[in-house]
């Protein structure tokens, strides 16, 4: 083969991986962009186990009975992490809040569990609602149930 036309393939070449290059640098801060989303996917989907986990952990203990009125606020948030969310009840004179705890991902077709704390901050009553309606169980303090 002839050197000039060895050259000229050379040349061609240096040109394309030079030009290969300043499209790397021209797209690196996109590149890192989709490295810290794909980071972040992994650190929701961290976060949505997590919350999954501990729910079924929720609905086990009240499905065993394991779940006891009178433990505090801050011992549920420790064992069966974060609700879903917690809402200020006013018109109660037993509950002044009431906490939210279903599945992370599922809205409708999920069991859900509702948390009623005291003023004291301690659990006083919880109603678990499936699914399936059909199979609702509530729990309320004993001062509540000595009374029916």
């Amino acid at each position: 083969m002839d050197t000039g036309f060895l050259k000229i393939i050379f040349l061609v070449w240096c040109i394309i991986f030079s030009l290969g290059g300043c499209s790397f640098t021209t797209h690196y801060d996109q590149l890192m962009l989709l490295k810290r989303l794909g980071d972040s996917q992994h650190e929701i989907d961290d976060y949505v186990k997590k919350q999954k986990d501990t729910f079924f952990k929720l609905r086990d203990a009240i499905k065993n009975n394991q779940l006891k009125i009178g433990i505090s606020k801050k011992d549920i948030l420790s064992i069966y992490g974060e609700p879903v969310f917690c809402k200020d009840i006013a018109n109660e004179a037993d509950v002044r809040e009431i906490c939210l705890y279903r599945h992370p991902l599922q809205y409708f077709s999920t069991d859900m569990v509702y948390l009623k704390f005291d003023k004291k901050q301690n659990l006083c009553s919880w109603e678990f609602i499936p699914a399936s309606q059909e199979d609702a169980v509530t729990a309320k303090d004993e001062v509540v149930n000595a009374k029916d």
